[in-house]
């Protein structure tokens, strides 16, 4: 007789959970017509990666059925998990919890103990990189959850009066248009703004000698070379530690400051006070806690610093700002307070911008919706351009007019993004606060569609059918 498959043995599981916990199973979203005739989503997320398989989810089992996710990548790329991430594994702990909703036959520990064996949890430090798009692969598929690839989205904007989104593609057969009555943008920590190299470097270099972490990168193309990084986070060491690998003859992290930040109180922000109620805050706390972590920095985990000493070639410039960079016809000087290193390529690692200015897809909301700069004005010694740019979301993620009353239609859009962290927490858009922001993002997609049809609901509720008991003729003997 055959041993039993641990993986099919799971997903006969999960689906008994999904089962048990169905209730409310009745369904209520009314259907909304679109301009074309055709049924409104109730719910476009854009982004197919572990936030919009995890929203599509949860609005699933809530009875929000009319959902699609729409990637502009491939399927099974969604992500950086294979794609600009060089990470050997997540930075989190390996026993967090979140695109499982809440099912404990979701989580990634029963998954990985259903592929690797129960043994392999108790030996495993933190969750592979790869492994984890497996993962998603296997929620995806397992969830059955309906995913667009190739679509990207390139504008938005309201319909007639407003209760419903025009939302226009590009993809692989041309524009296309669709329309919804909810938008949730989980297209993570770059989501909103992006990334670039900065315009001085850009143009003092040649093509191909300055290249982004965030971008797609040829190792292969810097064997034998000295590799500079700009920047002192993880993804700086990363793109060292990868380009090492793949043969370059040096990797020379430089951070501005004068030694390497070692503090990490991100890690003590992972407990359930903190994730649960960071948005019950004031504004002024908010913004103390978002400047004091800017100021402090952020240190490479432990393994991935070990990891980069580790290797010939690694080279840590502390106190180098690049204040100057600069191309002599056949090397890269970058110089700064006094000091000088000498590189064939450049690679900026400095993170990611928060501007919606910067994203076309946001053209007709950005002018519409406030900023935090619109609404807390912070004391002068903490001002902060960058922190002002960020949207000032809803406790459910969702935009807010800058004038009220000019735009409601943008309460209609919800992020998810490295942008929300401000208003919804430092960990917002990564798996570490993703328990908890989770169902309040559900929660602000389901109100929306449930306000919308409140007088509906109304008249039903006054005129409906609503027998519970059987038409019956009493008795005699019954009757008083």
């Amino acid at each position: 007789m055959s041993e039993p498959d641990p993986l099919a043995a799971l997903e006969s599981d999960l689906a008994r959970q999904i089962d048990l916990l169905a209730y409310p199973a009745a369904p209520w979203v009314a259907p909304l017509p679109a301009p074309d005739g055709a049924p409104a989503l109730d719910c476009a997320i854009i982004g197919g990666g572990m936030y919009g398989l995890a929203v599509a989810a949860a609005l699933r089992r809530e009875q929000v059925r009319h959902t699609t996710i729409f990637d502009a990548a491939p399927a099974g790329r969604e992500g950086p998990w294979v794609t600009f991430a060089r990470m050997a594994m997540l930075r989190t702990p390996k026993d967090l919890t979140g695109p499982d909703g809440g099912l404990p036959a979701a989580s990634f520990r029963a998954w990985w103990e259903a592929t690797h064996g129960p043994a392999a949890w108790d030996a495993l430090y933190r969750v592979p990189r790869t492994a984890w798009m497996a993962y998603l692969n296997w929620l995806r598929r397992v969830l059955d959850l309906p995913v667009q690839n190739g679509w990207r989205l390139v504008a938005m904007q309201p319909v007639a009066d407003g209760t419903l989104l025009q939302l226009e593609f590009a993809t692989p057969e041309g524009p296309v248009l669709r329309h919804a009555r909810s938008v949730v943008m989980a297209t993570g920590s770059g989501g909103s703004g992006g990334h670039a190299i900065p315009p001085e470097i850009a143009a003092a270099l040649p093509e191909g000698r300055v290249l982004h972490a965030n971008d797609a990168i040829d190792l292969a193309g810097l064997r034998g070379q000295r590799i500079g990084v700009l920047g002192a986070g993880a993804t700086a060491f990363d793109v060292a530690i990868a380009a090492l690998q793949a043969g370059a003859a040096t990797a020379t992290v430089c951070v501005r400051r004068p030694t390497l930040p070692r503090d990490n109180p991100r890690r003590w922000m992972e407990n359930a006070g903190f994730l649960a109620h960071y948005v019950d805050l004031p504004d002024g706390l908010k913004w103390a806690y978002a400047m004091r972590l800017r100021r402090i920095g952020q240190p490479p985990p432990q393994p991935t610093f070990d990891a980069a000493l580790a290797l010939p070639g690694f080279r840590l410039a502390t106190g180098m700002p690049a204040e100057t960079v600069r191309w002599t016809g056949q090397e890269i000087l970058v110089e700064g307070q006094g000091r000088r290193q000498v590189f064939d390529r450049l690679v900026i690692a400095t993170g990611f911008l928060s501007d919606l200015a910067l994203c076309p897809e946001y053209a007709a909301l950005a002018p519409r919706v406030a900023l935090w700069r619109d609404r807390y004005v912070p004391p002068a010694e903490a001002a902060d351009a960058r922190l002002g740019r960020q949207p000032y979301l809803d406790r459910f993620g969702g935009f807010q007019e800058s004038q009220p009353g000019t735009a409601p239609w943008v309460g209609r859009v919800f992020s998810i993004t490295g942008a929300a962290s401000l208003s919804l927490g430092p960990v917002a858009a990564s798996v570490s606060g993703m328990k908890y922001a989770l169902p309040r993002l559900v929660e602000g997609v389901k109100r929306r569609l449930f306000l919308d049809q409140q007088e509906a609901d109304w008249a039903h509720f006054v005129a409906g059918e609503h027998a519970e008991l059987a038409p019956f003729d009493l008795p005699e003997s019954v009757a008083a």
